[in-house]
């Protein structure tokens, strides 16, 4: 539930949900969210919904049946995505969220951290592997390569956020503004070595540039004392360097990966514009955060919020699934309206409806099979593996955790189908099927060292 676990761990079993639908929906729904961080908690949820929205505009039917990025149909709505993607407030906020962690890493910490980001992931893993087979068999290996791929490519929050927890004790001594300005050049270099010598290079910036938005989200009781007037400079001057950056450098126009604005991507990896583009945001929510505090403080502007949250993680982890097999019944049904008409307004209307509505039932029940599912292979784990676990040092742990972070971000970057065949992944070795052993493992093995906890 909101009040007993952390937005980011949250299983979200849906229990605020199944409260609401008794009486007394506003107390209980209070009282599971009480003690929460409600600007927090409503940015977190902001960020993960427009997400969906953003994939539910992304799509656009050729009239040769072939799918493409709306962007490459409009390539003018670019500036939409300077609007859309606001994951970096996403990052700041977890960080935010790491402080108690971060100041006192101990090794159950970490463990807790890798129950929670993987447990929730597991069931859409598996289907995501099981549906690709199944594809490759009957639709050929180009529809079964897609299936085991789209699904898997929102996980790559779940590894970053892993590796983030993994070096959370050096981000919190970033504690001087020049610690932040030198992460800044850091990764403007990274950017000029991905230019100069190898596109590889660029996702060292996978880490770095969200690593930033932690670093910050830890020090973020400081930031909300600067002097308004600073916050401006820092909004409009991070703003104006951005788009300078985009002006006159290698980068993208466009704040996320598509064809229709040559240059760098700025998301996949991402880049010194993401980072600016995100420390305007920052600086944009600190200047609003007092206003936000008063609209949330009805607690009627609250309880859709609290409830929405009790369910973005499933909706966000399953809304691709879910959409993919809905534009791919559209393309079979030849659906290709003029791009931007009425007509793709009304099915785009129709489809986010049917993708909205099907992941608000299901996702409550498909998590806590997730849940369900690790919790059993827990049970397998013998005593003194989870005893062993617990004894190793915070070090050791966070240094797996890592190594986990890295094998989802490979999951989501080259999906789970043909599960044996090995190949290389930003310049890494990576099987599927090894992935899928690992990112299992990992959960029940860290259920498995709490329970003895306990």
């Amino acid at each position: 539930m909101v009040a007993s676990r952390a937005y980011w761990g949250n299983a979200v079993s849906g229990e605020i949900m199944s409260d609401t639908e008794s009486s007394g929906i506003r107390q209980k729904v209070l009282a599971a969210s009480a003690g929460r961080d409600r600007v927090a908690d409503a940015v977190k949820a902001l960020a993960l919904a427009l997400v969906v929205v953003a994939h539910n505009l992304a799509w656009t039917v050729n009239p040769d049946g072939s799918v493409t990025n709306t962007l490459e149909a409009a390539p003018n709505l670019f500036p939409l995505t300077w609007v859309l993607q606001i994951l970096p407030l996403f990052f700041l906020l977890a960080g935010s969220g790491l402080r108690r962690h971060a100041g006192a890493v101990t090794t159950m910490s970490v463990v807790k951290r890798i129950d929670r980001l993987v447990t929730p992931a597991v069931l859409l893993l598996l289907v995501t592997a099981v549906l690709s087979a199944l594809l490759s068999q009957v639709a050929g290996s180009t529809i079964g390569q897609y299936a085991g791929l789209l699904p898997m490519q929102l996980t790559w929050f779940l590894g970053v956020y892993l590796m983030v927890v993994a070096v959370s004790s050096l981000l919190a001594k970033m504690t001087r503004w020049w610690h932040f300005a030198l992460m800044l050049v850091v990764i403007a270099i990274v950017d000029a070595l991905r230019v100069a010598i190898s596109e590889q290079i660029g996702w060292v910036n996978l880490l770095l540039v969200w690593a930033y938005f932690a670093a910050l989200g830890l020090q973020l009781p400081k930031l909300r004392e600067l002097p308004r007037s600073i916050l401006a400079v820092g909004a409009l001057g991070s703003a104006g360097l951005a788009v300078a950056a985009v002006v006159f450098g290698p980068y993208s126009a466009a704040l996320v990966t598509t064809a229709a604005c040559p240059g760098l991507s700025n998301l996949a990896p991402p880049t010194i514009v993401l980072a600016l583009a995100g420390t305007a945001q920052i600086c944009v929510l600190l200047l609003l955060r007092p206003m936000l505090e008063r609209m949330l403080r009805s607690d009627r502007r609250w309880i859709p919020v609290a409830v929405f949250s009790s369910r973005a993680m499933g909706i966000y982890l399953w809304h691709m699934l879910i959409l993919s097999l809905c534009v791919g019944v559209a393309t079979s049904l030849t659906l290709a309206p003029t791009p931007l008409g009425a007509g793709w307004w009304g099915l785009h209307l129709v489809v986010f409806t049917i993708v909205i509505t099907v992941v608000w039932l299901i996702s409550p029940t498909l998590l806590r099979l997730s849940d369900s599912l690790i919790k059993t292979l827990s049970r397998l784990v013998p005593d003194g593996v989870s005893q062993a676990i617990r004894s190793l040092p915070p070090t050791v742990v966070a240094w797996a955790a890592a190594i986990v972070g890295v094998v989802m971000a490979l999951a989501s970057e080259s999906g789970l189908s043909d599960l044996l065949t090995p190949r290389l992944v930003i310049g890494l070795p990576y099987v599927p099927a090894a992935a899928l052993l690992i990112l299992v493992s990992a959960a029940a093995l860290s259920r498995a060292a709490q329970a003895h906890e306990r």
